[in-house]
């Protein structure tokens, strides 16, 4: 992997300015070492790129699935990230590092109804579904409660990321989400916006992992936002929220592209300003 926080001095191998073989030494193998400063860094560098294309309103999501223990929600508390959740047992490390779940968003194609009940009694602040069984549960579960849950759909929108093949989840006959192509996406719409019980705030995708084509995320943005306003032309519903999920490419090889989080996040930005335009 390309670091710039590894050293070799004197044959010892220094990771974060720390000595690797004295950290052995102490907490025995195998070791994972974490440089916060480092991650605090990549947090920032994200918000920073989202505030200035998307406004105030727009928040990064870490991925609770790379890596969950307390010590990384502190974190994302303290930076002010969202998170992306996938089981009860992260809700639950979460909750205990005082992560406030109104900002989460609960992912996962399999939720039980435990799931669901346990991450709407911590005030989990969205769902998102895959398919109409699981919208079915929230609204059972949000009905039990008398609230009203927020909740996005996850389509998929038919984008190939070229990237590892296990990896890949955009395309059309993907086990995640409720593909548009096949007119699916419009029927799960109709049925979730009859939900008494369920605040339908928008659409999710996600295309992919170690993602570094040029224009995945442009294009998947195309295709949602064409979806979003074929919805509102059809049935008077605007979204609110449009969450594009994936992840750029982590640099683990010389061969591998830079990738300037900034100029990348600005040229998604420029795509969906410019199709907002087009379909007003």
């Amino acid at each position: 992997m390309i670091c710039d926080n590894i050293t070799v001095k004197d044959g010892v191998l220094y990771f974060a300015g720390q000595n690797t073989v004295e950290l052995a030494k102490e907490y025995g193998t195998p070791l994972y070492l974490l440089d916060e400063d480092k991650i605090r860094e990549k947090c920032r560098s994200y918000k920073k790129a989202f505030k200035m294309h998307f406004g105030p309103a727009a928040q990064p999501l870490y991925a609770s699935k790379a890596n969950c223990f307390k010590r990384i929600y502190e974190i994302m508390k303290e930076e002010e990230m969202g998170i992306d959740v996938v089981s009860s047992g992260e809700i639950y490390v979460a909750l205990r590092a005082g992560y406030d779940l109104s900002h989460a968003f609960f992912h996962s194609n399999n939720k039980t109804d435990e799931d669901i009940a346990y991450a709407i009694e911590n005030g989990i602040g969205y769902f998102v579904a895959d398919n109409v069984e699981e919208v079915k549960a929230v609204e059972a579960e949000a009905a039990r409660r008398g609230i009203k849950q927020k909740l996005l759909l996850r389509l998929t929108p038919g984008i190939d990321p070229h990237t590892y093949e296990a990896v890949a989840t955009g395309k059309v006959d993907s086990k995640f989400g409720t593909p548009i192509e096949t007119g699916q996406a419009d029927e799960i719409v109709e049925f979730t916006l009859r939900q008494e019980h369920i605040i339908l705030e928008g659409f999710h995708c996600h295309v992919g992992s170690q993602v570094f084509g040029e224009d995945i995320f442009e294009r998947a943005a195309v295709v949602m936002l064409e979806f979003i306003a074929a919805m509102r032309d059809k049935y008077g519903y605007t979204a609110k929220v449009l969450d594009l999920g994936g992840g750029y490419g982590v640099r683990y090889t010389e061969n591998d592209p830079y990738l300037d989080i900034e100029t990348k996040v600005g040229q998604v930005a420029a795509s969906i300003r410019e199709t907002c335009r087009r379909l007003t």
